[in-house]
């Protein structure tokens, strides 16, 4: 019997150890909770039970199989065997624990396939979460863990006494075995324990409380991107689905001709988590862009532009390729699939473009450099090309530093060129060497004077770019990778506002009669391709995946991790995965509409994915 109250104390210990780690996720992510944290934790404990047992069953199973083998062999293990294996647990549920609420904040999710992503860029991750309070976060783990393995000695003694191993207690250790694989599969129905078990609120936050991070973070990683999707995202049948999708896209009209150049010079420059809710132009919240408010006001301005995704791989291949970010994957991961894109870089070679890519950071990170040489990138410059008195940011070269490379190198050789820049400065810990003093020094004040330095670089690059001989003949698009949280109040958390971007084009080669003018209706940022290439009197039949500036029934849809977003210029729907949720505003008349169509969308979408 020692056995059976040894396996019961193990089993409330690590019930402990999940609830603790479930409490500091509430803590950390208490504005999401509304204040009610105590009741909050209470109820997603209650919620997320059965998949903490079914956790503690797969950390259990180690224990019984080491008590079979000893009884079996009648020998017993060394102490130093049970402690390790004990720590080793223990340090990965709260390596996880620590990570999970900052994951929350920063991507609205916890660990997940998007996360491997990034998993060969260690500090690149760790600056990602720059604004992450690592000192008190990591105390606390090192606390928690500590507390807990000396409960767990002090709890220890069947484990550490000598036994003479009875082989009549092997039948009673294969029983418990038998139950552990039980509440291991969360039960004797056919189907075992998912995430869904611990899903019943229409909030992202509540649900990520509720789902044990141990056991989310082994499923994504035992689980390859095809098996993730299964079949939960197919709405209707393939076939139905389809002639949907191509009622919603019809051919990209090429009727915007905003250039005269027969063949101009295009320079791409990619703003670092540029949200319009920084900009008093696009969205009169804040005013933290107003060199690029002005710029858009003497230019041609896209008032409803939406990102694609919410990470920087997924606003590359969007505005690059004109393929929108998947719920779950990053099809930039994925070589053989990303091969099969279409792409600016691969229609635009065989017309004699020169095309070059420019970064301060690492354009190794999340396979970047592996898409851009595959789509025709002749140069790919990044902070290995500055010289260490320019890399002055934690991520490598400050705005600053990369624009003036990108004067060096840009106009070099024989026009044609496509250049493509990606800013870094307002990517966290938005460590930039600027202090504005009108900003409110609150919690958003790193993000905001990040934008602000970043702005400035941007529109002394600009001005610097009015004094080349290449300016009168290049288009110049400026676009963020994707949006950003920036504090504002009452909004859904996978609202629109977080994927609302600027998109503005200028240069040289813009015509007289587009200066100043504002496109109202609503585009995504996948549509760049296609304003560039309709400008060239090339063909744009390749890139599908939006609609064109004057559809009478234009929309944008983004996706998070798992679930979508879909604006049009009267309504906005977000419908989540996972959960079933559904949020709408605007016409009441739409709401079904909206939902149906976005469904069908993110279903063509993912199988394309799955295909290629």
């Amino acid at each position: 019997m020692k056995i059976v109250v040894q396996y019961l104390k193990s089993c409330l210990l690590f019930l402990c150890v999940f609830e603790a780690s479930r409490l500091y996720f509430v803590l950390y992510n208490r504005s999401h909770f509304k204040g009610h944290v105590l009741f909050s934790f209470l109820e997603t404990s209650i919620q997320g039970f059965r998949l903490d047992m079914a956790t503690v069953a797969y950390c259990l199973a180690p224990f019984l199989l080491i008590w079979l083998v000893e009884h079996a062999l009648k020998k017993k293990c060394p102490a130093w065997i049970w402690y390790t294996l004990t720590g080793l647990e223990f340090f990965v549920i709260f390596l996880i624990t620590i990570s999970d609420p900052e994951l929350f904040i920063q991507w609205g999710n916890k660990f997940n396939n998007q996360v491997l992503v990034y998993v060969t860029h260690p500090l690149e991750m760790a600056l990602s979460a720059g604004s992450a309070n690592w000192g008190k976060t990591t105390l606390y783990a090192l606390i928690t863990i500590l507390v807990f393995y000396i409960i767990y000695r002090k709890l220890n003694k069947v484990q550490t006494e000598k036994n003479i191993f009875p082989r009549a207690h092997i039948p009673l250790i294969i029983l418990l075995a038998g139950f552990n694989f039980i509440m291991l599969r969360g039960g004797v129905g056919v189907a075992s324990i998912s995430q869904s078990s611990a899903i019943y609120s229409d909030r992202s936050a509540d649900n990520a409380a509720s789902i044990n991070s141990l056991w989310n973070a082994l499923y994504y990683l035992v689980n390859n991107t095809e098996n993730i999707y299964g079949k939960s995202f197919i709405y209707m049948d393939e076939a139905g689905a389809r002639k949907e999708f191509d009622r919603q896209l019809q051919p990209f009209k090429d009727s915007f001709l905003f250039s005269d150049v027969e063949k101009p010079n295009i320079l791409v420059v990619m703003l670092e988590s540029f949200t319009a809710s920084g900009s008093k132009y696009f969205s009169g919240r804040n005013d933290c862009m107003p060199y690029l408010d002005e710029i858009a006001r003497q230019n041609l301005s896209f008032m409803r532009c939406y990102s694609s995704g919410d990470r920087t791989e997924k606003g590359l291949v969007s505005v690059l390729s004109g393929y929108p970010a998947q719920p779950a994957s990053s099809i930039i991961v994925f070589p053989d699939k990303m091969n099969k894109l279409p792409s600016l870089g691969r229609s635009l070679k065989p017309a004699g473009y020169r095309n070059t890519f420019i970064y301060g950071g690492d354009a190794d990170f999340a396979a970047m450099r592996s898409y851009l040489v595959l789509h025709g990138f002749d140069a790919v410059i990044d902070k290995k090309d500055f010289n260490r008195a320019q890399l002055n940011s934690k991520w490598g070269a400050h705005d600053e530093a990369m624009y003036s490379k990108a004067l060096e190198v840009t106009g070099q050789g024989k026009d044609p060129f496509f250049t493509v820049l990606l800013s870094l400065s307002s990517h966290e810990p938005f460590d930039v060497p600027l202090e504005s003093k009108d900003l409110p020094k609150d919690k958003w004040y790193g993000f905001k004077n990040s934008l602000r330095y970043a702005d400035k670089c941007l529109n002394d690059f600009l001005e610097a770019c009015k004094k080349q001989p290449w300016y009168d003949n290049t288009l110049i698009v400026l676009v963020a990778d994707h949006g950003h949280d920036i504090g504002l109040e009452n909004i859904f958390y996978f609202g629109s506002e977080k994927y609302h971007i600027p998109l503005v084009i200028t240069g040289g080669a813009l015509k007289q009669a587009y200066k100043g003018m504002q496109v109202p209706g609503v585009v995504s940022q996948t549509i760049i391709p296609c304003l560039v290439l309709q400008n060239l009197g090339m063909d744009t039949k390749d890139f599908r995946w939006q609609t064109d500036v004057f559809h009478p029934r234009g929309f944008a849809q983004y996706h998070y991790n798992n679930g979508f977003g879909r604006v049009t210029d009267s309504s906005e729907a977000i419908s989540d995965n996972t959960s079933g949720s559904y949020h709408f505003k605007g016409k009441a008349a739409d709401s079904i509409n909206l939902l149906h169509e976005g469904r069908i969308f993110q279903q063509i979408l993912i199988d394309d994915f799955l295909k290629k």
